[in-house]
């Protein structure tokens, strides 16, 4: 018998954790952030509390009480016992309530008892924070699948941002004491020891015997690099049971795999299909190339400099984009951390007509010391011993007043964290004449990235930066498009990094499983009208939050 339990996913887009059990085997696929749910309690100025984050999200059911899979000492740090005596009576006693989670086995605790750990592997599709943004919270011994490009950005997103997932590198929570200061000799929570995962990399098509499980990666297109799906095969009353999960697909992309790639890949006779939904509602199947030839029109009509913003850990939009920007006769100048990232991936020296874009950061001078907690701004490397014996951006980077020289020369990453850089390529009265943005990523999908659109559209205003708007859609319930409180949207030069309806249609029709479950969509009703369509004797499961399903 198999059971599948839908811890994320279910109902909503991302916060993929699917457990899968089979003859005492449990494997989780995806160990994501709801970033819907958790955008419900938490923002930008109301954070989780740093050393309590487990507990307080254990409790608020942002994340899923199962046993022996979270770490110990991010409940209670190690030391806390040793702290119980008079010297400090205001610290909380190792007993404390505060220190524990009603109904919560640690990793550590499960494995005393049962002399192994709950689970025996999480296979992780690709690095995007709704699959691996809770990673982290899951002990180190628990052993990680994945592509090899999946686990190189994975490791890379952690050097080079402050939203961390800690999935491979994190620090034990332990007991210190402060050195100096206003009260030395006091009990704080360090984090020094370096707790390393146990991560194994998988190859396009390998198969890899797991406990009852026998896992093959396939490799499948996406918006970030090293995306996968996986295919499990185990026995069930002595003849073999197949599950697909399709992790996040599309087949639009450079890659360049059409649906018959995907389904001769797969090998036919799937039993259980665990499908992503995200655009089930969305006809459109625009193409990269299609994306590319809008952009290369774009910067052709632009007198100026032309700014766009993309993903960062997208390369395929990077290479469409510089494929753009080539064909325009202009260097195409990348931010510090794509840049890190591709020579992460092995994709470096870069081609002749693209650079990286040295910011003016910290006391603006351009000093050395600028870059010292953003070591990757610098050059390639994060090492706080040897990050100065690579000044590769710092020595060779474009800084703003060599592209404003000459701005029709360039195309210019722009992200909206950046927007600061603006200030030095504008002329003396404060505008950029002839320059042009282009957005090449996905709609605002929440409130927050809703209020970031207007916050960006304020900003090419005032420096006077050419835009298109796009359609605006209106609130469920609204009928006046011409209502003044709608939010202004830019127009996209985009595709997604997901399968089209058409696309799902065609994909389920061929796989032809028996039974469907559908994840990773706000609109899972809509597949047994799709499956309808396919005249396939195909069974579809609404999957429920926290709800188990035995086949």
């Amino acid at each position: 018998m198999v059971e599948i339990t839908l811890y994320g996913g279910a109902g909503e887009i991302g916060g993929n954790k699917i457990l899968v059990e089979h003859q005492g085997t449990r494997l989780m696929l995806d160990f994501g952030t709801r970033m819907g749910f958790a955008s419900a309690f938490f923002s930008e100025f109301l954070g989780v509390r740093s050393n309590t984050e487990l507990k307080d999200k254990l409790t608020i059911g942002v994340l899923p009480v199962i046993p022996g899979i979270y770490r110990r000492d991010l409940i209670c740090p190690e030391g806390v016992a040793a702290l119980s005596n008079e010297s400090y009576y205001r610290i909380l006693s190792p007993d404390s309530e505060l220190f524990r989670v009603p109904g919560l086995i640690t990793y550590e605790d499960y494995h005393r008892e049962h002399g192994r750990g709950y689970l025996d592997g999480i296979l992780l599709t690709h690095a995007h924070m709704d699959h691996t943004g809770d990673l982290g919270f899951l002990h180190p011994a628990l052993p990680l699948y994945c592509s090899k490009s999946t686990l190189t950005l994975v490791e890379a997103i952690d050097d080079v941002t402050n939203f961390t997932s800690e999935a491979v590198r994190s620090k034990r929570s332990s007991i210190a004491f402060t050195k100096k200061g206003a009260v030395p000799e006091s009990p704080r929570i360090a984090h020094k020891e370096e707790l390393v995962r146990d991560c194994r990399v998988l190859e396009d098509g390998e198969a890899q015997a797991i406990g009852a499980y026998r896992v093959t990666l396939i490799a499948v297109d996406h918006s970030v690099p090293g995306a996968a799906s996986y295919l499990l095969t185990c026995d069930d009353d002595r003849k073999p049971l197949r599950i697909l999960y399709t992790g996040d697909i599309r087949f639009h992309g450079n890659k360049g795999t059409t649906i018959d790639d995907y389904v001769n890949a797969i090998g036919g006779g799937i039993d259980i299909m665990i499908c992503e939904g995200t655009r089930i509602d969305s006809d459109s199947q625009l193409s990269e190339e299609l994306v590319c030839s809008k952009i290369a029109e774009e910067i052709a009509r632009t007198d100026g400099l032309v700014f766009v913003e993309f993903s960062w850990k997208d390369t395929t939009r990077y290479e469409t984009i510089s494929k753009a920007a080539e064909s325009s006769g202009r260097r195409f100048v990348i931010n510090a951390r794509l840049a890190y990232v591709l020579n992460k991936l092995a994709l470096t020296p870069l081609p002749e007509h693209v650079s990286v874009f040295l910011k003016r950061k910290g006391s603006c001078l351009y000093s050395p010391n600028d870059y010292s907690t953003s070591k990757h701004e610098y050059g390639y490397s994060v090492d706080k011993e040897t990050w100065t014996d690579d000044a590769s951006h710092y020595n060779n980077g474009l800084v703003a007043e060599e592209i404003t020289s000459n701005p029709h020369k360039y195309v210019l990453m722009l992200s909206f964290y950046d927007l600061g850089q603006l200030f030095d390529l504008a002329d003396a009265t404060g505008k950029i004449p002839g320059s042009r943005f282009i957005r090449a990523q996905c709609e605002p999908f929440s409130d927050e990235m809703e209020l970031d659109e207007e916050r960006l559209i304020n900003w090419l205003d005032a420096f006077g930066i050419g835009y298109s708007l796009g359609e605006t859609p209106l609130p469920v319930g609204c009928t006046n498009p011409g209502c003044s409180k709608l939010k202004k949207r830019i127009e996209r030069s985009h595709v997604s990094g997901h399968a089209s309806r058409p696309e799902l249609q065609e994909l389920i029709s061929k796989i032809n499983p028996r039974i469907l479950i559908p994840v990773h969509t706000e609109r899972p009703e809509a597949f047994e009208e799709l499956v309808e369509a396919t005249g396939k004797e195909i069974r579809v499961i609404i999957p429920g939050l926290g709800e188990t399903y035995r086949f």
